[in-house]
Formats: structure tokens, sequence, C-alpha cells
């Protein structure tokens, strides 16, 4: 079991090792941040308001930068006038309240129920055993024997970031939470694709 645990672990390394190209606007807001919030802590003479004003342009630009993305995906669902209601909502409308409230903490933690609700939808797949969010996601048929699998671990790397941004919350300054949200596109771009070319290698699916 151990050995196997030491497998695994080395095989989703040297996943992460060759994962592929990554878009370049996944590094704007972990750029937007690091320019912004040393001008801002000067400029604004509250913590608190420059965490806010740090956190809402990193976010609206990548939602912004995601809205072509976005609006497409949920196109396919949904009629025209329920996408916009669904994207102005889900997009513009939660972050509104974000900066309406102007609390950190809470900035924080919506970060862990967005990861959760992620994990809980992908937890009911498996009960479910339908599988339809990796079955939309990777609709290739080569794909099918991975979607178990695949699900699973997804799941998992949902509960983990969870976890990773609550220990975060409770143990990092504000400064080191927010280089961390800057960051998050690229890092869980790079350790979602090294896990599903693990399951992948897994099912002799090449990658």
């Amino acid at each position: 079991m151990f050995d196997q645990t030491i497998a695994n672990a080395q095989q989703l390394f040297h996943t992460l090792r060759r994962s592929a190209a990554f878009d370049v606007e996944i590094l704007v807001p972990g750029l937007v941040i690091l320019i912004a919030w040393p001008l801002l802590r000067i400029w604004l003479n509250d913590e608190a308001t420059a965490f806010m004003t740090a956190f809402v342009l990193a976010t609206a630009l990548r939602l912004a930068l995601k809205s072509n993305k976005l609006i497409t995906r949920t196109r396919a669902h949904f009629s025209g006038p329920a996408t916009t209601m669904l994207v102005m909502v889900c997009g513009p409308g939660l972050l509104a309240i974000l900066a309406f409230k102007a609390d950190p903490y809470l900035c924080q933690r919506f970060l862990s129920g967005y990861f959760l609700v992620a994990a809980a939808l992908y937890v009911i797949d498996v009960i479910d055993g339908g599988y339809s969010i990796v079955k939309r996601r990777f609709p290739e048929p080569f794909m099918r024997p991975t979607d178990a699998m695949m699900t699973r671990a997804l799941a998992v790397y949902n509960l983990a970031m969870v976890l990773a941004n609550e220990t975060l919350i409770q143990n990092a300054t504000q400064s080191t939470w927010l280089l961390y949200f800057g960051l998050l596109p690229l890092l869980s771009n790079m350790v979602r694709t090294a896990l599903i070319r693990t399951v992948q290698d897994g099912h002799g699916i090449p990658t």
C-alpha cells in the first residue's frame, strides 16, 4: 500500500513537470495583485480597504477575461435571457455583494465556499453514478473509461483546495492570502492538469 502511494505521488510529480502550456490570461489576476497591493497599501491608509480594492480588481478582471467562455458554456444549457440572468447574478452580482460587505474575511471564506460547492457536485455525481459533469467536460468517447476515477479525483481536488484555503485563512496574513489568491489560477491549472493526466495515464489514454 505504501509503495503504491509513493508510485502515485511520483506519477503526479512527473505529470506536473510536463503540464501543457497555459493561457497567459490566468497570470493576469496575480500580476494585478502583485502590482496593486503595495501601491494600495501606500495610498490607502487602511489595510482592509486596500485588501478589498485589490481583491475586487483581480476578481473583476478574471471574470472579464473568462466571460466569453462562461457565457458559451451557460448558453449551451439555458436560454438567452436565463443565461444573461445567471451570468449577471453569479458574476457581477456576487462580486457587488462582496464589495458592499467590504469584509476581507468574507472574501476569503467565499473562495472556500466556491470549492466546497464544486466538490459537492462531484460527490453527488459519484453517488449518482452518472458522471454528468465529467462527460460534459470531456465529451470525447475515448475518455469514457475514466469517468468514475476522474470524478473522484476532481472531488478530492476541490476538497483539498477547501482545506488549503482554510489553512491559509487561519495561519497566514492577509497579504499572503491575497498573493495566494492571485496565483491560484496558475497553481490550480497545474495541479488539475496533472491529476487529469495521471488518470488518463492510468487508463492507457495518450495525453
